[in-house]
């Protein structure tokens, strides 16, 4: 496995925009990331994502895919229109091959299955 101090070490210094609108599932895996986060930016849909991406200055995104008013896809495709630099890691339940071939036109850089694996996370992070 990775070296996980060191990769704390790293994400710690990153602004995370974290967009999840199942609360349950937020708080859940709200409890991994302020493992390696310290600055942790929480948006409850596509919409709120895309408001608090252009209000802060945010070094990587986490994003779900079904949501409510805009969808994960569809946010970070209006981010990378946006921000080309700005890396997105799709977090989802869903491993239909639409959802990846779209995620990749799109230019997302990493796509995290739930339920989330810590070694899964650490590799992709890395």
């Amino acid at each position: 496995m990775n070296d996980i101090p060191e990769l704390r070490k790293r994400a710690n210094s990153l602004k995370l925009l974290y967009v999840e609108d199942n609360e349950e599932a937020r708080e859940s895996m709200l409890v991994i990331l302020k493992l390696f986060f310290a600055d942790i930016v929480i948006a409850v849909d596509g919409n709120d994502g895309l408001k608090k991406f252009k209000s802060n200055n945010i070094d990587l995104i986490i994003t779900d895919i079904n949501m409510p008013n805009l969808n994960g896809l569809e946010m970070a495709q209006k981010i990378k229109e946006f921000n080309q630099e700005v890396p997105i890691l799709i977090l989802s339940a869903h491993n239909e091959s639409d959802y990846f071939l779209q995620g990749i036109q799109i230019g997302i850089e990493g796509y995290l299955l739930k339920p989330l694996e810590m070694e899964q996370f650490v590799v992709v992070l890395d």
